[in-house]
């Protein structure tokens, strides 16, 4: 999935689970959703992330290849520890991010593996990354983000 489509999805995912997990801090828990939906593709020089952080990307790449560590929802679950431990809107915003990354991921035709490095277990779908059907799910999402947020507000 590209950028847009990745912020999308996160962004539905943390107004589905905002209420879920109970939580106050609206102004930490959103933006740690959003940053966390594109953390995933730092290994990926010609990602959004990839692009801000230059020659750093290429070494990750060079080192873990990407769609290895970085989509692993391991290397999620201990940032998002970490942040937790700090706030808990920040370390629940950042884990919904991350996973929502993850998930969207799992329906291109390049797939995921999931809990990488521990085990195989690949997740592929049939959505090719910036396709016309990507596109299509992308508008979708925004359609419904507009709507939930429109509920969440009132």
């Amino acid at each position: 999935m590209i950028f847009r489509t990745h912020l999308a999805f996160a962004f539905l995912s943390g107004l589905i689970f905002y209420d879920y997990f109970g939580l106050s801090v609206w102004w930490l828990f959103f933006p740690a959703v959003l940053i966390a939906s594109g953390i995933p593709d730092i290994d990926e020089p010609k990602s959004k992330f990839g692009r801000k952080l230059g020659f750093l990307s290429e070494i990750l790449n060079f080192i873990f290849r990407h769609r290895g560590i970085f989509h692993s929802v391991f290397l999620g679950g201990v940032i998002s520890y970490f942040l937790w431990a700090f706030n808990a809107s920040l370390g629940y915003g950042f884990f919904i991010g991350f996973l929502s990354h993850l998930i969207a991921d799992g329906f291109t035709l390049q797939g995921i593996n999931f809990i990488y490095p521990f085990k195989q277990l690949r997740l592929s779908g049939f959505v090719r990354t910036g396709g016309k059907l990507e596109s299509i799910i992308y508008y979708g999402i925004l359609v419904i983000d507009v709507l939930m947020l429109i509920k969440f507000l009132s």
